[in-house]
């Protein structure tokens, strides 16, 4: 099912899987999703004028949300809220903006609340990603996954913030961040796990620059010039644990003409 959300225009059909709602009061768009039955959504969010956005995201208990949620235009300011109770949402983003300054806010508290979470982005200007979750219930779980690939005047930020109190025991807290960066810009990913619990699964891992020697030379050795090589490192780089056909409609002119 699609959701479109032109600057202030919002389309959907009707269903019985979620309700939406849209208030227009300035400075911020605010949008409310409550999802009450296992759907499928593609997103799609494009703003031809300077906006600033608030996304709500409810699930009911016993509910599982696959989100695609593709964000394309000009300069953007983003909030998202997403509240899981006995629930699951795997959610991919994809950012193809000219910049967006984007917070965004994880509640799991309840039980077997899970997010899944990928965001890939492609940076020509400054882009900052500011992601916490807060693990409100034991046997959570968060997976969070952030690729950026840095180009022309980008400077692109990362925090990943992952708070597990004392007593929320069980929990699984994952991160794994990497920023390709083919610029001489400054990029920085900050990951950090704050866990007062010790009977907690915790990983992170930030790393930042271009691809490896390995990597180049492994493609380089079956005869394949540097540029070709670049860009077939591009396009897995971008197009890995996402759906093919929205890497191809969003990113394939970065692979295609780099």
């Amino acid at each position: 099912m699609e959701v479109k959300l032109i600057d202030s225009n919002l389309d959907y059909k009707l269903n019985d899987n979620f309700d939406i709602s849209l208030i227009s009061e300035l400075p911020f768009l605010t949008v409310e999703m409550n999802v009450h039955k296992s759907c499928d959504v593609t997103l799609n969010i494009e703003n031809k004028n300077e906006n600033k956005l608030v996304f709500i995201i409810n699930l009911d208990d016993n509910v599982t949300l696959n989100l695609n949620e593709i964000k394309k235009g000009t300069k953007l300011k983003y909030q998202s809220k997403i509240n899981l109770n006995n629930s699951t949402i795997n959610i991919t983003k994809l950012n193809d903006l000219e910049s967006i300054n984007e917070c965004s806010l994880i509640n799991l508290n309840k039980e077997n609340a899970t997010i899944n979470y990928i965001l890939k982005t492609v940076s020509k200007n400054m882009e900052k990603y500011d992601i916490n979750i807060n693990h409100n219930a034991s046997n959570t779980n968060s997976n969070i996954v952030t690729n950026g690939l840095n180009i022309e005047k980008g400077k692109l930020n990362i925090t990943v913030t992952t708070i597990v109190n004392n007593g929320k025991v069980k929990c699984t807290a994952n991160q794994t961040n990497r920023i390709i960066n083919l610029t001489l810009n400054n990029c920085k990913i900050r990951p950090n796990l704050l866990i007062e619990e010790q009977d907690v699964i915790a990983n992170h891992s930030a790393l930042i620059g271009n691809f490896s020697d390995e990597e180049l030379f492994y493609i380089k050795r079956l005869g394949i010039n540097h540029n070709d090589t670049l860009n077939l490192l591009i396009k897995g780089f971008l197009q890995n644990n996402i759906p093919e056909s929205l890497s191809e409609q969003l990113f394939s002119k970065y692979w295609r003409g780099l």
